[in-house]
Formats: structure tokens, sequence, C-alpha cells
């Protein structure tokens, strides 16, 4: 019997010590800019954020953020333009 409650207190506190505060670090890198179809020069930039998860196990956290598209039109001049901008993520759990 003791050593059933014994087991039982180690699992529950293993259980318990695995779940933590956890923080979710995703860095936007500027890949490609696009002006009506035609490339355009890129700024080399980098945008980071952080996110905390509370009370999760580092199997149980999601920390993605998919890549980033970014589509803007304007008029100027009765003419259109369409900007595409694309961004690179990459997320690290820490």
């Amino acid at each position: 019997m003791k050593k059933t409650l014994l087991m039982a207190a180690i699992i529950a506190f293993t259980v318990a010590s695995c779940k933590k505060d956890r923080t979710c670090t995703c860095t936007l890198t500027a890949v490609s800019s696009t002006v009506n179809g035609v490339s355009q020069p890129i700024n080399p930039s980098t945008h980071t954020t952080v996110s905390k998860i509370t009370k999760v196990t580092k199997k149980g956290a999601a920390c993605t953020s998919g890549d980033k598209t970014t589509t803007t039109t304007d008029v100027s001049g009765g003419i259109t333009y369409t900007t595409i901008d694309v961004d690179k993520a990459e997320c690290k759990l820490d």
C-alpha cells in the first residue's frame, strides 16, 4: 500500500512539474516584395514577436506562426498598384 501511494505521489509530482509557463518567440524575415508582378528590392528587416503560453507541457505547447503574405492595393493617378510582401516565420519555444 505504501509503495502504491509513493508511486502515485511521484507520478503526480512529475506530471504537475512539467506544466509551466513557456515563451514562444517568432521572428519574421522579409523574403520578397512585388508591385504589379514586378519584383522589388526588399529591405533586410526582421520583426520579432514574443507570446507567453501559460501552464502547458513542452509537448502540448503550440509555438507556430506560419509565413505571412500581405497584399495591399493602392490607386494613384488612375493606376492600381498591387503590392505583395512575403515574410518567412521561424518560431522557437523557450
